[in-house]
């Protein structure tokens, strides 16, 4: 393998593979990344066996050649040469690179890394069996589904013992997209009405549980795409091809929970206040908060809501009054600081609108404006009264 390469174009194929590199790898080849060079382009792939992901760079090739190196090493190489032209070669097993260091036509520099044969590198298919869904075109933008899974993920179980839960449902009919995480105490639904009827067939539908690891690295690979993305819905796994690069990922297997029984259905009264209000009270009386709990009260009437906190572990105490639209009977609930400014986080809008019932009942938070087609919603369960 011989080829040319700039240091810019390297530097971004490598980092965008990086995070498919186990820490700890299972296999010792698993700690490398890929190099595939072919035509007029340098292919780099890097998996843990859960996740892969590949991309392409274009390059000047000389000779054709597979070969598989250190992945953190070549990085941090790569990410220390200076704005230059390339030189990558393989020799032996050993992949050798040089290149000019500067202006100055005697300042250069050479590397040498022992390298493992690419027959040991697992596979990466480019096509999977299943639901295939084409974004970018007349029907939706890509950016839509980074708004999606960032308004979701947050919301995952960090419990292992249900493992349906670490993941993010996702379902696909020919009505559109939905996507829902819940970690129990809250929950992230995202829905978006879409015309799929060209792609998706008749009562067809797909839904699928993704580990929120891809999804991170979906939204890292589609902040700079611009293009369309083919999505496709396998039986144990998915596939996303932004034709640059491709994300492989396995899915979690079982079937998720039924989320719609936890969903209240008679919250009639209903609180809305000012975002640029809720979050800063909520940060700063939370900084009093019991250290266990984090528990913020809400005190509501009429036009007003009083947020209040207690640490007794340092004996603190926070209150804060703020205007609200709420005409219905006077209550106090408590929720969890940290649920709860996630939340509001996400929410994205000038104002936020609680669906109450009463204090052990969960609340449904919206925003107040949504855009047309998206229907998105968050639930919170409250906490115990304490002291």
């Amino acid at each position: 393998m011989k080829l040319i390469v700039d240091r810019n174009e390297l530097w971004h194929g490598i980092d965008t593979v990086l995070d498919a590199v186990p820490s700890k790898p299972a296999l010792p080849v698993l700690a490398n990344i890929l190099l595939e060079a072919d035509g007029k382009t340098l292919s780099i792939a890097a998996t843990d066996l859960d996740l892969s992901i590949r991309t392409q760079v274009p390059a000047a090739v000389e000779k054709k050649g597979r070969i598989t190196v250190p992945a953190r090493t070549l990085a941090e190489i790569t990410r220390e040469w200076p704005e230059a032209e390339l030189s990558i070669e393989v020799q032996d097993d050993r992949l050798k690179l040089s290149g000019r260091l500067g202006d100055a036509d005697s300042s250069e520099g050479a590397y040498s890394l022992a390298g493992m044969e690419a027959e040991e590198f697992p596979s990466m298919p480019t096509a999977l069996d299943g639901i295939s869904l084409n974004l970018g075109g007349a029907d939706a933008e890509a950016g839509v589904l980074v708004d999606m899974i960032n308004k979701t993920s947050f919301a995952v179980s960090r419990d292992d013992t249900r493992p349906v839960l670490n993941g993010v449902l996702w379902r696909i009919d020919t009505q559109g997209m939905e996507m829902v995480a819940t970690d129990g105490s809250r929950l992230a639904c995202y829905r978006l009405a879409l015309d799929l009827e060209d792609q998706v067939k008749g009562e067809e539908e797909s839904a699928v549980i993704v580990p929120p690891q891809a999804l991170s690295q979906i939204v890292k690979l589609l902040g700079g795409h611009d293009g369309p993305v083919e999505i496709t819905l396998g039986e144990t796994q998915i596939l996303f091809d932004l034709g640059h690069a491709h994300l492989l990922s396995r899915l979690i297997e079982g079937p998720y929970v039924d989320y719609t029984q936890v969903i209240p259905q008679s919250n009639e009264k209903e609180l809305k206040i000012a975002s640029e209000d809720l979050l800063p009270a909520v940060r700063r009386v939370s900084i009093l908060s019991s250290s266990y709990t984090r528990q913020v009260r809400f005190k509501l009437s009429s036009g007003l809501v009083e947020l209040s906190a207690a640490s007794p572990e340092i004996g603190g105490e926070a209150r804060e009054v703020i205007p609200a639209e709420y005409s219905e009977e006077d209550m106090e609930i408590g929720y969890n600081a940290q649920f709860l400014m996630e939340i509001l986080r996400k929410m994205d809008t000038p104002g936020i609108r609680f669906e109450l019932n009463n204090h052990v009942t969960a609340a449904l938070l919206k925003p107040t404006e949504q855009k047309e087609g998206e229907d998105y919603f968050c639930l919170l369960m409250p906490l115990r009264p304490t002291g």
